[in-house]
């Protein structure tokens, strides 16, 4: 899977430089880097989130009372 994301510069500055100091200064740290970051992340905030086993009917709940009032052109806005 790849996901793409943004981050400013001081941001991803630090973040490579840390992958590399514990990882090497080789190929894969920064996946390295980033796996064990987002796995952590998860971990820790996981319990705290909701689940949700049908996550469009949700959608389509929060949407329901737009139904009618406008176009899915003007929801795109």
């Amino acid at each position: 899977m790849v996901l793409k994301f943004e981050l400013d510069r001081e941001l991803e500055n630090r973040f490579r430089e840390a992958a590399m100091r514990r990882y090497g200064y080789r190929k894969g740290a920064l996946q390295k880097a980033t796996k064990e970051a987002l796995s952590s992340w998860v971990n820790q905030h996981s319990s705290k989130i909701p689940e949700v086993k049908d996550p469009f009917k949700l959608v389509r709940g929060m949407l329901s009372d737009l139904k009618g009032k406008t176009t899915s052109v003007e929801l795109h806005s």
